[in-house]
């Protein structure tokens, strides 16, 4: 089959490209986007509700229509018209202003599918137009919902995993060799950053203890069922709780306190940076200074607050998030001296 080529809005255009990028859809070399493959995930991911939804608004459609003054087959056209020019998104004209365009090369993936689609039109519409709507009807999806739809066969396996509490086992975008076998917990979306991630519980080989973890849903890979049924430990489903409150991007294995000492710019600046910002427990004041108390996770902590400039902020304890923090600037002024 020859390229498609596809006429968008410019600002569909680039949301699309930028999804392409947040959920890492990279061609081998692991640098490069690649476009195609990320239509073609979209394509097939999403086909299946957009013509659910065409087909209800369609057929709401046709049955407002007064048969007594018009004929079936007129019925069905105002039908149409009404579907594509009202309800779903409106298809720019080619000569429009700024129109991007998307190439849509068809693989052995997507060639049964486009097919198909070309033979449901049956002339009645342009493949390229058909596409344009479907893109447009995409990007009204919330962020999240984007990601599920483009990586639908992981998401819809993941939370059949999480219902049976069935071990699973897969690999990661970034590390194809090392195969994690785990125990499924809950598919959710961050607060902030409104991707999915699993939680689960893995082994930790090294410390001989389960622990919880959490894995992003556009870098997990190849899925398969593992041996057993598996149970996750009263502790770890505690951790995960914590976790589901705090952020599941982060990863809690323990209930250590962290103690962190703000001065007044400090809390201007936590109160400025928004993203990744943690939740205190509590707020204590000596000494003119801010000590604010967290229980969640240490990785949050570190990157967060690895940001602020200064003495506006200083990790009083634990001693190792201290020792990191320390190491952190210390390699970052030695950098710098070198050059």
């Amino acid at each position: 089959m020859e390229k498609i080529n596809i006429y968008v809005p410019e600002n569909i255009g680039a949301m699309i490209e930028s999804d392409a990028t947040m959920f890492e859809v990279y061609k081998k070399d692991g640098r490069t986007i690649n476009k195609n493959r990320f239509l073609g995930m979209l394509i097939i991911g999403y086909y299946n509700d957009y013509v659910t939804e065409a087909k209800a608004a369609y057929d709401a459609i046709l049955s407002a229509i007064d048969t007594d003054k018009v004929s079936i087959r007129d019925k069905e056209r105002i039908a149409d018209s009404i579907l594509k020019n009202v309800v779903l998104p409106t298809v720019p004209l080619r000569k429009g202003k700024n129109p991007a365009k998307l190439s849509l090369k068809p693989t052995k993936d997507t060639e049964a599918l486009i097919q198909q689609i070309l033979l449901d039109l049956e002339g009645s519409d342009y493949i390229s137009q058909y596409f344009c709507r479907m893109f447009m009807s995409y990007c009204e999806n919330p962020f999240s919902k984007r990601e599920q739809i483009i990586f639908k066969d992981n998401y819809e396996s993941l939370q059949m995993a999480c219902s049976a509490r069935r071990s699973i086992t897969f690999r990661t975008i970034w590390n194809e060799k090392n195969i994690h076998e785990v125990i499924p917990y809950k598919v959710v979306t961050g607060p902030e950053e409104m991707f999915n991630y699993l939680l689960c519980a893995e082994y930790n080989q090294d410390k001989g203890v389960q622990e919880a973890r959490t894995y992003r849903l556009n870098r997990i890979d190849k899925i398969n069922y593992g041996k057993s049924m598996g149970a996750i430990d009263n502790s770890v489903k505690q951790h995960m709780k914590l976790m589901l409150h705090y952020g599941p991007q982060y990863m809690i294995n323990s209930d250590e306190e962290a103690c962190v000492k703000l001065t007044a710019a400090g809390v201007k600046s936590f109160n400025r940076i928004y993203y990744g910002r943690p939740q205190y427990e509590r707020i204590e004041e000596h000494e003119g200074c801010n000590y604010y108390y967290f229980r969640c996770s240490m990785d949050q902590l570190f990157l967060y607050f690895k940001r602020f400039e200064g003495k506006a902020a200083k990790i009083i304890y634990p001693e190792s998030l201290k020792e990191r923090m320390m190491k952190f600037h210390s390699e970052t002024l030695k950098n710098y001296e070198e050059e």
